[in-house]
């Protein structure tokens, strides 16, 4: 459909969906301008054509409804079927055409529906930006950004550090177990150099508290731990544990320990007083049913266990009631090959795709293993050499991914920062640390973190080892 009048600036083309179908914007009130009754879609387009703010519009040849709105029809909405069955959805084209005065003097888009007159310079119109070609709509909570031109002003959204649009108080994580200041302790309410964190499907966090010899569980909303594995004293016995590392929950609340001195790998059963040792020889070693110190650990829903023996550049993983494991990832040997890790020290497993993703700390990359298919890993992250490039990894140390959108969550250690990878991207963006967050005392992230995500990726966790603490950031 096209509509026309005397100016050239102010011609408009529409494009129109099949009959049958009305738009369903992100966020109604940011994207609604107005409705009216029309007598046809002709005059619903020539309404929308008329509003230089306009962008899409809607009809309803039943109730003779005409409502108008801002935004890209492609990312802020989308076309779902109606009640009336010759309903459409129409959005305007654009070309570059009337947007070649954009920062040129006022006098060259005087009358201009697609531009305004600020400080004798013209400027695109409210809530549009532009790209270098034409005035594209501001974006939306969440969406990707480059720089805050390109988000809502008006909804007090800027271009976040991870380069999404959202207000800056977003970047304001919350301390959600330990002491807020960094102190370590013993009390229920206090950790000593926690090593790795897990949740639950309940979004409760149950932490390795390395030091204090224990797990503990923080129930969502509660600053107050509970003990669910270990005694407080070091020790070999099946309700002890000596430097506990990694933990995994299952879905049934039971909990995995890497019981990091004791060389083994210990299964709590839900609300049970002790372990039982279910991988692992008690002492360290590099044949088969023994590890040396171990970093990630990771439990598949046939209780295939998946862990990282970082003494010893491999990735076991020990089947029920097996006692030697198979090698998945690394040879045994250091190096920087495809088969080759160095210091692995997490990993997390996609389950449906039987992708294994490993922190390679020493050669600075996220590698990739396709389980059952082949030992030869593939780098998804860094890989660039040692460095603080977008690029680039140093020393990764904790990683997980997400089920929902690929993306891939990285600690950073030697950058300090928490680093976002979107799957196939040869660059990361900072979530966490480097500068990124806001409020002063979460700018000093620094060194190894263990992270996750929280059920249905809502929020991502970063446990702070060196300063007790664990941190809840909001995702978008």
């Amino acid at each position: 459909m096209h509509s026309q009048s005397v100016s050239p600036d102010w011609q408009s083309s529409m494009n129109l969906s099949s009959p049958g179908f009305q738009f369903s914007p992100v966020n109604y009130q940011a994207l609604f301008l107005s409705q009216i009754n029309t007598k046809s879609l002709f005059s619903c387009a020539q309404t929308c054509h008329s509003n230089g703010n306009c962008r899409i519009f809607d009809f309803n040849d039943q109730s003779l409804l005409c409502r108008l709105f801002q935004g890209n029809i492609i990312t802020m909405g989308s076309i779902i079927p109606s009640s009336s069955s010759q309903s459409r959805v129409g959005s305007r084209k654009y070309n570059a055409e009337p947007f070649l005065n954009h920062g040129q003097s006022c006098s060259l888009c005087e009358g201009s529906r697609y531009m305004r007159c600020i400080n004798n310079t013209c400027h695109c119109e409210i809530n549009t930006y532009f790209d270098g070609s034409i005035c594209q709509s501001q974006k939306l909570l969440g969406d990707v950004c480059m720089n805050s031109t390109e988000c809502r002003h008006d909804l007090n959204y800027t271009c976040l550090p991870r380069q999404q649009c959202g207000p800056p108080s977003i970047q304001i994580g919350t301390v959600v177990a330990g002491n807020a200041d960094g102190t370590s302790g013993t009390s229920l309410t206090a950790l000593n150099y926690p090593l790795a964190l897990t949740i639950g499907i309940d979004n409760s966090i149950y932490v390795s508290d390395f030091t204090n010899n224990r797990v503990l569980r923080f129930q969502q909303g509660s600053l107050t731990g509970s003990l669910v594995a270990g005694t407080g004293v070091a020790g070999p016995s099946n309700n002890e544990l000596n430097g506990p590392i990694g933990i995994y929950i299952d879905t049934s609340f039971n909990l995995y320990v890497v019981d990091g001195y004791n060389y083994r790998i210990m299964f709590w059963q839900n609300n049970w007083p002790f372990g039982v040792r279910v991988a692992g020889t008690g002492s360290s070693g590099n044949t088969l049913s023994s590890f040396g110190l171990v970093g990630g650990i990771f439990v598949d829903s046939q209780k295939n266990i998946y862990l990282c023996d970082r003494d010893n550049n491999r990735i076991m993983r020990f089947s029920p009631n097996i006692t030697n494991a198979t090698i998945v990832g690394g040879t045994g040997v250091p190096g920087n090959g495809s088969q080759q890790l160095n210091s692995p020290v997490s990993l997390f497993f996609d389950e449906i795709n039987s992708y294994l993703y490993v922190s390679d700390s020493n050669n600075h990359r996220i590698q990739r293993y396709h389980v059952g298919a082949s030992l030869n890993g593939t780098t998804v992250a860094g890989g660039n050499g040692q460095g603080s490039g977008s690029n680039q990894l140093n020393t990764p140390y904790s990683l997980w991914v997400s089920t929902i959108n690929n993306y891939i969550y990285i600690v950073d250690s030697g950058n300090s920062r928490v680093q976002r990878w979107s799957f196939g991207a040869s660059y990361g963006v900072t979530m966490v640390g480097n500068g990124a967050i806001i409020r002063n005392d979460s700018t000093v992230v620094q060194g190894n973190m263990d992270i996750r995500l929280s059920i249905n990726d809502s929020n991502l966790l970063i446990l702070e080892i060196t300063k007790n603490r664990i941190w809840r950031f909001q995702l978008i």
